[in-house]
């Protein structure tokens, strides 16, 4: 049985690049050139089809990504750190290998996901112009997989709260509405998904940090099995995987960043879902009130599921959601005192 507190679909979403002309590349000029709308629009495993086929180059690619970038960032704050003449340079010498996401432009978010010559500051403001010198396995396995690193994207102080702001790099906005927060910690990521700056980026989940940006910005939020990703640890912690806008793309690269081995712990997707009983709730887990608008969302997604042939079936929580904050934030301390010592060493003094 399948359980879900929320609803997550694909999107496609309009910017000022919908009226963009296209970016003129060295391409075989018989071809037709890519725009940005129609880049915008593709999903990962689309692009990685067109590279190989030679409809596009990985540095056109490229070129659509920092054209969306330049265009929308400005009013979303969703990328903290580019790197567009490291990324046209990795690129050209990028090998087709068979990798699923050959040549395809990705953001990383900025916890977790670190590249070299990138930002190392958890976001807090005393460590402001820290950088690494190190790629990160999780960075790695996806570059392995075809990804081209094309920059980082924003979150919140350590990642601890479900919105992207802080002092250091201030508040990201939601592609939809840009009054609004795309959640978090993972909000960078999700608002330069939803908005179509790359087709996916890269993001992590202890306690929501994937799947709270995903419902608020209509992309596919998947947080895979503690221990099951290459480079992540078996001890309860964050996991890390993406924010996605088609299923498609999300069994691709959970395939390609699986820990090879771990595959015998993953059992083989069922070929039909019809019948199947999805549990739900309209409920808060641990008593908080619910908005009219929250539950009227829910209620149309069981809609739309039982139209599937789906079996929708209104269940309480199954956990004491209390109890169960109260050991995630207490489990969550030790980040402050992680960040504690950061500060204190970039000022001593001040402590």
């Amino acid at each position: 049985m399948a359980t879900f507190f929320g609803f997550f679909g694909a999107t496609s979403i309009p910017t000022l690049a919908d009226t963009n002309p296209p970016i003129k590349t060295t391409a075989d000029a018989t071809r037709q050139v890519l725009t940005d709308a129609q880049y915008r629009d593709a999903s990962a495993n689309d692009l990685a089809k067109m590279v190989r086929a030679k409809q596009a180059t990985p540095e056109e690619l490229i070129h659509h990504a920092f054209s969306l970038l330049a265009r929308d960032n400005p009013t979303l704050n969703a990328v903290i750190y580019s790197r567009e003449q490291a990324a046209l340079q990795e690129a050209s010498e990028l090998k087709d290998t068979g990798q699923p996401f050959y040549g395809v432009p990705l953001l990383v978010k900025g916890l977790m996901q670190l590249i070299s010559g990138g930002p190392n500051t958890n976001g807090l403001l005393p460590s402001a112009g820290a950088t690494t010198s190190a790629t990160l396995p999780i960075t790695k396995a996806f570059q392995n997989a075809g990804f081209i690193v094309i920059g980082v994207t924003n979150f919140p102080e350590m990642g601890l709260i479900n919105v992207t702001t802080s002092k250091l790099y201030g508040a990201t906005s939601n592609p939809w509405n840009t009054d609004y927060n795309p959640g978090g910690s993972s909000g960078g990521a999700a608002a330069s998904t939803a908005d179509g700056i790359v087709p996916l980026a890269g993001g992590n989940d202890a306690g929501g940090s994937i799947r709270i940006p995903a419902s608020w910005t209509g992309l596919i939020g998947l947080k895979p099995t503690q221990g099951i990703i290459t480079g992540d640890s078996s001890t309860p912690a964050a996991v890390n995987f993406a924010e996605t806008k088609t299923m498609e793309d999300t069994n691709l690269l959970f395939d390609s960043l699986l820990n090879p081995k771990k595959s015998d712990q993953v059992e083989s997707a069922p070929t039909n879902l019809k019948g199947m009983t999805i549990a739900y709730s309209t409920k808060s887990p641990v008593g908080t009130p619910v908005s009219k608008d929250a539950v009227k969302a829910v209620e149309r997604a069981v809609s739309f599921l039982r139209t599937k042939g789906f079996k929708p079936v209104e269940v309480g929580s199954p956990v004491d959601g209390q109890k169960l904050m109260q050991a995630y934030y207490l489990r969550a301390t030790s980040s402050g005192s992680t960040a504690n010592f950061i500060i204190k060493q970039k000022k001593p003094n001040k402590i």
